[in-house]
């Protein structure tokens, strides 16, 4: 039996699971940020981010102990997510919304995207900025992807073009990727070796980072497609877009897997799988965030796949 979907007072903008499994943040469209227990759905903590709009992204730093939020007024927040204190001042400009957060593998660095076409670097510890911006989109840059090994950065833009750049020098490595419209989702595969990108013209290509070349047919997600992630062990690639649905595809086949996951009354903006990949969390434009059970869960519990140690989901919502 399935838990009720979680209730967020506005539009759900954006989903993360913590590096631990015991938390997910989730960000609205009225300021407010989230914290929930996966498992019985009960709210933790409401995190004030001294907005009236769009809290637009969220990211958790590898080691679980920042969580980073950001919107509208190049505004990006730290919070340590145990305690629910802001930490430090806030990483401030004059670019325009924050429309994507992201850290580093080795958490020394958080990428920020901006309204502005440009993305900056910070020292997540002192809060300054690390190098120059990365410049080169011609139109705000909706979402962006470090590699697992931390060697590239991806983004893409409104511009139609998915970038990647060497995080370390701030170069860019080789020509843009094209989409037919603008791109607003990005997500490296957990070995390195694809590179997904979904965007409004209602694909999701895959790339091979290393050659820019295509790796395989575009998927076709029913209308615009706003959000993509991986599953932890590379198996699966979720999507999710303007039909309300989300999907699961193999990466390996292109092919589709099961239903589309249907519920929600409005686009889904966000996807998340959780670390170890048996629950995945939608939110979406009906106000609620959803929690699926997927094919890793249901192979561990009929024992086609041994459960990692530690105690395990049986109760997910759909």
């Amino acid at each position: 039996m399935g838990l009720p979907p979680l209730e967020a007072s506005d539009l759900v903008v954006a989903v993360a699971f913590s590096p631990g499994e015991a938390l997910l943040a989730t960000s609205s469209r009225d300021g407010w940020v989230n914290l929930w227990d996966p498992v019985t759905h009960v709210s933790l903590a409401r995190l004030p981010t001294g907005r009236q709009d769009a809290t637009t992204a969220l990211a958790f730093s590898p080691d679980g102990r920042l969580l980073a939020a950001g919107g509208p007024g190049t505004l990006v927040r730290l919070w340590d997510p145990a305690t629910h204190a802001v930490t430090g001042p806030p990483l401030t400009g004059r670019h325009g919304t924050v429309r994507a957060v992201a850290f580093s593998p080795d958490g020394a660095l958080l990428a920020v995207a901006c309204e502005d076409g440009a993305v900056r670097l910070w020292d997540p510890v002192t809060h300054e900025p690390v190098g120059e911006p990365l410049t080169g989109h011609r139109d705000a840059v909706h979402a962006l992807a470090f590699s697992p090994d931390g060697t590239l950065l991806a983004t893409v833009s409104r511009d139609a073009t998915v970038r990647l750049w060497d995080p370390g020098t701030g170069a860019p490595e080789g020509e843009p990727l094209r989409h037919q419209g603008a791109v607003v989702a990005v997500a490296f595969s957990p070995d390195g070796t694809l590179l997904a990108t979904g965007g409004r013209d209602t694909t999701v290509r895959l790339w091979d980072p290393v050659t820019h070349e295509p790796a395989g047919e575009p998927l076709h997600h029913p209308g615009a497609v706003f959000a993509v992630a991986f599953s932890p062990d590379g198996t699966l690639l979720a999507t999710g877009g303007r039909d309300g649905t989300a999907r699961l595809w193999d990466p390996a086949t292109g092919r589709s897997v099961g239903r589309p996951l249907t519920g929600h009354q409005g686009a889904v903006y966000a996807l998340a799988f959780s670390p170890d990949g048996t629950l995945l969390a939608t939110g979406a434009g009906d106000r609620t965030v959803r929690l699926w059970m997927t094919p890793v869960a249901a192979r561990r519990m009929t024992g086609d796949e041994p459960a990692p140690s530690g105690p395990a989901d049986t109760a997910p919502a759909s």
